[in-house]
Parts: structure tokens; C-alpha cells; sequence
């Protein structure tokens, strides 16, 4: 029998009193609140779900919703139709689990049932990694340990880089490849070794620069933290043998500490795409930095969590609208800029701009840009550009105050080849081309003129059968299909958008290559390409 953990909730456990807690399992959890509040408390929480003595000893109490899948052979031959996908409420009796089947609005105990979940939750596997931590040269010791504040790591490595029984390549490959993936451009390690120290029987991690060598231990915090993170996520694994199937949850607390900001990035990144290549890790993370959450806000099985305390008490809410987010903001003592904003704007004239612009993005940009977190769309409204600027030009509204990542799509409004560009529109080209950033005026009258007739055809089973020219009025163009256009610009975009695709856009008025040059652009604004 399969088992997946489903929720648990908890209750009367150090500062969390009165009601059950709830917390649902997602891929990525982000553990936000000031010092002391109580979010250690709820990594103890997860931790100890595989020792329920645990909370026996701390007279509180935990309840667990497994649910359970038939596999072929499975052991419960006499309970085959009663247990099925049904969901298990486990819950711990001094040193033993009590385990009960949720069946309508009463509970049935099934004691044969018990030792296989008991075994379930006992194999889970829980690695964590605390604030307070370091690497420091030590003695051999035969054990595979690693403890929360980094104890064992130098022997860890030590033991692999020198027994038989593991591959070196643990080490001096996935371990370095890693580290560099994270630490470049910054840094590049070409090597990793391991010897004993001068003075005692200890032994010291050293790492190469070219054919600089720097003993780890007295290398910067930040590093050290780095190596902890993936002794955890790659070497351990690989030691302990987990296999594919195995639960495992990772638990790093307070990452950032005395790390770079564009460190924290690459490093928050490396977690999420390793949450994503292994099916059944999950990882929670403890975190006062806006960098964290900016990466991690708005990722698919991803949910941040505010802990509270007042009074004494310690309460948890999850952040899923504007005013929850606005909470953390107060509670952190942070400015609005620090946190939840985007990391650049599309200035736009009007909503229908944004749904082809969309569109075009997942044709021809990247699928994992995140419309709120990677880039924000604003509208700046036809007529009103006149009143905008990134040169803070007196009377003029700064574009670059409300972020200073931009790219502005402007129509050119042209009705012939001879036609011409107006003056604002002029002014705000070059204004955007001497700060290095883009601005966008569409080759043909405006942004409709780069649709496909056979999307249009799709959408409204009409007969057109030329695009719209580069410089002919959309809405004459469109009149048969769609009376009143003008009336009806988003409507019309939402229901053509989804039938634009690669072979029928790609080659009209260059507009494939200008989403390829947006999309450099938003990588760029996210660190995700410095090309």
C-alpha cells in the first residue's frame, strides 16, 4: 500500500494554543514572520511526524490525513474494498499511533492497519538545516552524520573523498558542478580535497581556484551555507540510498544570512528546479528575505506562510490576497518596493495589448515567466503618454519610479509607408533607447495588425482570407466579422488570442522577433539570462 500525507494539524505545542493549526503539504513552503514567532516550531512540527513520543512528551497533540492508494500485492488482503483510496486520520497514543478510517460520521478502527502507516511515517525522511550553523575542520569519524548546524559535514565529505565503499564523483563532481552552478559568475572551484591539518588530527575541506587552494573552514559563512544546502539535497540521499518513492522533506532555515543578494537568487532558484526534478521532496524554508519571496511567489505548489505571535500566542495565515500580503509587509518592517513586486513593467496603452502580448510570450518566450512576479503589465492609456518620461523631465510622470526595469509598447499609429511617428512617441523612443531599454513601436498601424486571419477565422467560423495590411484600419477590416470593434477590443482579444499560433504569426511584421527581444529583456530583469 501507498501513502501520501494529506494534512496535519496541531495543536498546543510551545506558543501555538487554543484551536488545531492547519498545514497542507505543498512542494515549496515559505515560512515568513519576525524572530520568535513561531516558525521553528512548525519545521519541529513536520520533523516529528515520525516520532509520535514526540508529542506525548510535549502533552500536545497532531492529527494526520494520509491518503492510501491499492498497489498490487499489497498486505491488507482482507480489507481490500474497505480501505481502497479512502483517507487514514492517525493519531499518536503515547509511544504508538491509533490509526482510524473517516467513514461518513463515525470512526472505525482498523488495528491491522496500524504498524504499516506507523511504518510509513517512520521512513519519511526529514533533513534540516538551522540558522546557526558552520563547517570546521574535524576527526575522522566511521559515521555518515550530518547534523542540523553543519556538525559532520568535513567528515562526510572526508569519508567520500577517501572510502572505497562511495564514488569520489559524488564529491569532486555533483558536488562541484552544483556549487558552481550556484556560485559563477562570482566564483569557479576547479577542485575539492580534503586533508589533515598541521596542528591536530583533524582534517580540513580545501577547495581550488585555478591552482589557488582555500581551506573551507576559513572561507566565508555564506559559502559554508551553500555546501551545507547541497550536502543535504545531493549527498545524503545518495548515501542514505533513498529510493524515488521515498518521502523526504528538506527544511533550511534563514538561507539568506550573510548572503549576496544575486547569491540568494541563484541559490532560491536552485531549489525550486530541484523541488521540480525529484516528485516527492518538499521543502520549507524559513525567511525574512524579500529575494526569496519574490522567487518563490506565484510558483505552481507553492504556498508562504505568515506566523504571528501576540500575547504569547502564535497563529499562522496563509498569503493569498493584497491585504495578507500587506500584513507581512507591516509585520516585517519592510517598504512596498521590497516585496511582492514585479521585477519589471510592460507599459502598454490597453488591455487587449496584454492578452496577444501574453499569448505571443508563450508561443515564442519562455513558459516558466510569471506574469506578476517576473513582469507586471501597467497601461499608460493613448493620449495620456504625452504625460510620462524616464528622464525626469519637470511635470512629467518617471516611468523608472514605479520600477526601474521597463520596456514600453507604443502603436505607431501610421496610415502609410510615408506616414509619421508623432513627436511624444519620438521623444519616448529615444529616451528609451539612450537608457538601454526597449521601446516597441508596431510596424503596422497598431497592435491588431500582426493578428492571423485564419485565428480571426477560428474564433468567429468567418471566411476572411488575407491578414489585415501594415498600415489598414483594423477596425474597417474587421467590420464584417465583428460590428462595433472598437467597442470591443478586449472581448475580441480574449476570444481570438487562443488560436494565434507559431505558423500563422511568426512571419508577420517581425512581431516573433520583438516578443524574442522582450523576453531576453524580462530574463534579464530576473537574472535568468545575462546575455
Amino acid at each position: 500500500m501507498k501513502f501520501t500525507i494529506k494534512e496535519i494539524r496541531f495543536k498546543d505545542y510551545k506558543s501555538f494554543k487554543g484551536d488545531y493549526i492547519s498545514l497542507k503539504p505543498e512542494k515549496f513552503t515559505l515560512l515568513i514572520g519576525r524572530n520568535n514567532c513561531g516558525k521553528s516550531s512548525i519545521i519541529d512540527v513536520f520533523e516529528s511526524i515520525t516520532s509520535p513520543s514526540f508529542f506525548h512528551k510535549h502533552r500536545c497533540s497532531i492529527l494526520i490525513d494520509i491518503n492510501g492508494q491499492k498497489v498490487r500485492n499489497e498486505p491488507f488482503s482482507g480489507y481490500k474494498e474497505y480501505i481502497g483510496d479512502k483517507t487514514y486520520r492517525i493519531e499518536p497514543m503515547n509511544n504508538t499511533f491509533r490509526c482510524n478510517l473517516l467513514e461518513g460520521n463515525y470512526q472505525t478502527s482498523i488495528i491491522d492497519a496500524e504498524p504499516h502507516i506507523s511504518n510509513f511515517l517512520q521512513q519519511i525522511s526529514f533533513r534540516r538545516l538551522n540558522a546557526d550553523r558552520d563547517i570546521i575542520p574535524e576527526g575522522y569519524n566511521s559515521d555518515y552524520h550530518l547534523d542540523e548546524n553543519g556538525n559532520g559535514a568535513c567528515n562526510l565529505i572526508n569519508q567520500i573523498l577517501t572510502k572505497e565503499q562511495l564514488p569520489e564523483k559524488l564529491i569532486q563532481k555533483n558536488l562541484l558542478e552544483a556549487l558552481n552552478r550556484i556560485m559563477c559568475p562570482d566564483s569557479k572551484f576547479d577542485g575539492i580535497t580534503v586533508q589533515k591539518t598541521a596542528e591536530s588530527d583533524n582534517w580540513e575541506v580545501y577547495l581550488y581556484e585555478g591552482d589557488e587552494r582555500y581551506a573551507l573552514s576559513k572561507m566565508g559563512s555564506g559559502l559554508k551555507t551553500i555546501i551545507l544546502v547541497l550536502l543535504n539535497l545531493i549527498i545524503i540521499p545518495k548515501v542514505e540510498k533513498y529510493d524515488d518513492e521515498k518521502m523526504c522533506f528538506f527544511a533550511f532555515e534563514e538561507l539568506e544570512n550573510n548572503l549576496h543578494p544575486a547569491l540568494q537568487r541563484r541559490l532560491f532558484d536552485y531549489l525550486f528546479q530541484y523541488g521540480k526534478d525529484h516528485l516527492n521532496v518538499y521543502i520549507f524554508l524559513t525567511t525574512h528575505s524579500h529575494i526569496a519571496i519574490n522567487t518563490f511567489a506565484n510558483k505552481p505548489d507553492t504556498q508562504i506562510l505568515h506566523v504571528k505571535k501576540e500575547n504569547g500566542i502564535s497563529t499562522m495565515d496563509t498569503i493569498d490576497s493584497f491585504i495578507s500580503k500587506t500584513h507581512v509587509l507591516e509585520d516585517l518592517d519592510v517598504r512596498a518596493s521590497d516585496l511582492f513586486q514585479s521585477n519589471g513593467i510592460i507599459w502598454i496603452e490597453g488591455p487587449s495589448d496584454r492578452i496577444y502580448i501574453k499569448r505571443w510570450l508563450e508561443i515564442w518566450g519562455d513558459k516558466e515567466l510569471i506574469e506578476g512576479s517576473d513582469y507586471q503589465f501597467l497601461y499608460y492609456g493613448g493620449r495620456l503618454l504625452s504625460h510620462y518620461t524616464i528622464e525626469g523631465i519637470e511635470d512629467l510622470i518617471n516611468i523608472l519610479s514605479t520600477n526601474r526595469n521597463a520596456v514600453i509598447v507604443i502603436d505607431s499609429d501610421k496610415r502609410s509607408k510615408q506616414g509619421h511617428i508623432n513627436d511624444t512617441k519620438k521623444r519616448i523612443k529615444k529616451e528609451f533607447e539612450e537608457k538601454g531599454m526597449l521601446c516597441w513601436i508596431t510596424k503596422g498601424k497598431e497592435i491588431e495588425n500582426y493578428l492571423p486571419f485564419s485565428a480571426i477565422n477560428s474564433a468567429y467560423s468567418s471566411k476572411l482570407n488575407a491578414n489585415c495590411t501594415q498600415y489598414e484600419l483594423f477596425p474597417e477590416y474587421i467590420d464584417d466579422v465583428c460590428k462595433h470593434f472598437t467597442n470591443k477590443k478586449v472581448e475580441f482579444a480574449k476570444k481570438v488570442a487562443p488560436y494565434i499560433s507559431d505558423n500563422d504569426a511568426s512571419n508577420i511584421l517581425g512581431v516573433k522577433e520583438m516578443i524574442i527581444a522582450l523576453t531576453r529583456r524580462i530574463k534579464k530583469w530576473n537574472s535568468r539570462d545575462t546575455s
